[in-house]
């Protein structure tokens, strides 16, 4: 079992039962990890304090979630942008799960950092942001955030703090984070705390099913378009990627969530080791990176544009123009992969 540190837990603790405030926030275009360690660590906080206490996100909340209890109750940056930010600079205790720097909150970054409050960190992304936070939890050798807050919240709470609900949280998270297991799940330490979460009588076949078969009609249609008409096979390479300009979004309707999972669609052919989606945003494009074999997408994508994750799922932000990104990452995959 991989250790946390009995010393940080105590401080945790100690800040939890002491604060009158506690904003909890994540990371921007939340996915299953965020939005079910954001959630989890807000049951079981709010269990053993009588603070206040105000979740936020910096970009819609993913729908697909929507089944998770206290959905509804997150703010959303886009329509609430002087609450959270207000939340964040009252606030005695500030937790932050599943990022590792401030940067990944988007238009709340400022606030985050300027604010006063005690910053807790759980996370399991590589390079944290050390003098951000006061306490960090911050293991990358666990396969999600989710994994991370359950053994922690476990541990400091004993098991009966996971409740059936807090379960349904943490294990959607840990879910989404390893494909269902198929990646990022090297460690026994994921499957004790997906059983145990099982055991809470939590219908995994139906947490399956809320996040696998929830396709709108537009987006199955954005799928067809996406494999036969934005998906570069490099074969000489063994590499794979989808792309899509702002124009193909706004044709189909679709959103970032409805792109969560696509980039696993490269790795489904034989012949194909790393995959690759990028998409367009207004300022910047997004990069999804995944791969089997031996191949180190978390390296690769630190090194291009300081991105990173885990060895075999990463992402970064491209800073250029979406067709030189597209050249420069084409360009590096073969350089890579040669």
């Amino acid at each position: 079992m991989i250790e946390l540190k009995d010393s940080d837990i105590v401080v945790f603790r100690s800040l939890i039962e002491g604060a009158k405030s506690i904003a909890l926030v994540s990371h921007t275009n939340a996915d299953g990890d965020a939005m079910g360690s954001l959630l989890g660590t807000r049951r079981v906080v709010e269990a053993h304090s009588k603070a206040k206490i105000t979740m936020m996100l910096p970009s819609p909340r993913p729908k697909v979630f929507a089944y998770l209890p206290g959905y509804d109750d997150i703010l959303e940056d886009s329509e609430n942008h002087d609450e959270c930010c207000k939340a964040l600079m009252v606030a005695d205790l500030i937790i932050a799960v599943d990022l590792n720097n401030a940067s990944r909150v988007d238009n709340l970054g400022q606030a985050l950092v300027e604010s006063k409050a005690h910053k807790v960190l759980i996370d399991h992304h590589h390079s944290p942001d050390s003098e951000l936070f006061h306490v960090l939890f911050s293991i990358p050798e666990f396969s999600s955030a989710c994994e991370l807050t359950y053994w922690l919240f476990a541990r400091m709470y004993g098991e009966d703090a996971i409740d059936r609900d807090t379960a349904r949280c943490l294990y959607s998270g840990i879910c989404t984070d390893t494909g269902f297991f198929a990646y990022s799940c090297e460690s026994p330490s994921v499957y004790e705390a997906a059983g145990r979460l099982v055991a809470r009588d939590i219908d995994p076949a139906g947490i399956h099913d809320e996040i696998s078969n929830c396709f709108s009609i537009a987006r199955m249609r954005f799928y067809g378009f996406a494999l036969s008409e934005r998906l570069v096979i490099m074969d000489d390479v063994k590499a794979a990627y989808f792309f899509f300009s702002l124009d193909d979004q706004r044709k189909f309707g679709v959103e970032p969530q409805d792109m969560e999972g696509l980039v696993n669609y490269t790795l489904m052919m034989k012949e194909i080791e790393v995959g690759v989606l990028m998409r367009e945003e207004p300022t910047r494009v997004k990069l999804s990176f995944r791969a089997k074999g031996d191949f180190d997408v978390s390296t690769f994508a630190n090194k291009l544009f300081g991105g990173g994750g885990h060895t075999k799922a990463a992402g970064a932000t491209s800073s250029m123009g979406f067709e030189e990104t597209r050249e420069f990452v084409e360009q590096k995959l073969r350089e890579a992969l040669a």
